[in-house]
């Protein structure tokens, strides 16, 4: 069996003690059966950046932030550095969200260990001995799809409340437990509190659990959970333990008018107020400059490029004139005017 690295130094520094078996590939990382401190656990290996399929991440950093402000601005920048801080800060967020999920309540895998990007945490299990299913490979009576999609529900719930939306909860990654359903994968989540996304998302993993379950109860497509949750959400009356009934019906509520126009009026005056001032960044100050030498030498070479078009302009009505400036006769003339100018030669003595 061919290991990755990371897994292998595990083994090596004890946390692991022995790798039973591939599990199951995803997107973001490879599972392994393993048996840790004793117990039955599972490890993940999350893949390089080359490798992954996870598309649109930035979508999901979004409003991410780490204490270290060095560390923070690398990651802004984009540097080298940075960019391995933000592939650590992916590989943790997951860590730092199960722990977050679990203290709320939610059922969510228990982690353990995370060392060198490899995160140890609880086996789900069948109730046999093996690996629990995926919801996508399970079959439900109408009655059972309603049940369960009420219970997860709940559980999208009391992760928005603890500050967490999964960002691609779906039926492939709820794993079904002898206890009930268990959410897993969380490296994409994100917090609703920082991530103008949040809506859309949140809205998108609801619609991911009705529309699968409504197979077996197709009246479970109409429910509007998350307009619900979100509504709910938004005016501070969401809990942990509201509960939702899938009936929703957009307010309408009069525009406060009044409001904006105040709002544009102290824009206006704090810009009128500034120009009085004279306050201005060095930033429009150099602009200002910039523009206007780039308008002077506009205008000069205008004026340059008019003057040059003037010489053209009497040079060729002189030719068009034709005043014969190259004939004998015209010669002559030239010369007698010249003489009358002058007046009558002296005689020499």
């Amino acid at each position: 069996m061919d290991l990755p690295p990371a897994l292998k130094g595990l083994i090596d520094i004890g946390v692991v003690d022995e790798i039973i078996r591939p599990l199951q590939a995803g997107k973001e990382a490879q599972i392994y059966l393993v048996d840790s401190r004793g117990e039955r656990r599972v490890a993940k290996v999350y893949k390089e950046v080359s490798v992954r399929s996870f598309k649109h991440r930035s979508a999901y950093t979004e409003g991410r932030r780490v204490q270290n402000t060095r560390q923070q601005r690398a990651m802004d920048k984009g540097s080298r550095f940075g960019k391995q801080a933000t592939e650590d800060a992916w590989r943790s967020a997951e860590v730092d969200c199960l722990y977050k999920l679990h203290a709320a309540g939610v059922r969510v895998p228990t982690p353990y260990d995370f060392v060198d990007g490899v995160l140890i945490m609880e086996l789900i299990d069948d109730g046999r001995g093996g690996a629990a299913p995926r919801l996508v490979d399970l079959s439900w009576s109408a009655r059972d799809a309603e049940a369960l999609l009420e219970h997860l529900v709940q559980e999208v719930v009391r992760m928005l409340c603890a500050g967490v939306i999964h960002g691609d909860l779906s039926d492939f990654n709820i794993l079904v437990a002898q206890d009930g359903p268990v959410i897993i994968d969380f490296p994409q989540a994100i917090d609703p509190a920082s991530n103008n996304q949040a809506r859309r998302l949140l809205l998108r993993d609801v619609r991911n659990l009705t529309s699968f379950l409504g197979r077996f109860a197709p009246r479970l497509r109409k429910r509007r959970y998350g307009e619900e949750m979100w509504d709910l959400y938004e005016r501070n009356e969401l809990t942990p333990d509201s509960r939702l009934t899938g009936r929703f019906n957009r307010r309408s509520r009069d525009a406060d008018t009044q409001s904006i126009v105040d709002e544009i009026q102290d824009v206006a005056r704090e810009a009128a107020a500034r120009r009085e001032a004279g306050v201005h960044s060095k930033y429009a100050a150099r602009k200002a400059r910039r523009l206007q030498e780039e308008k002077d030498a506009r205008e000069a070479e205008e004026a340059r490029e008019e003057r040059r078009k003037a010489a053209q302009a009497r040079k060729q009505h002189d030719d068009q004139r034709g005043d014969g400036s190259g004939d004998p006769a015209s010669k002559e003339r030239k010369r007698r005017r010249r003489r009358r100018r002058r007046g009558p030669r002296r005689k020499k003595e």
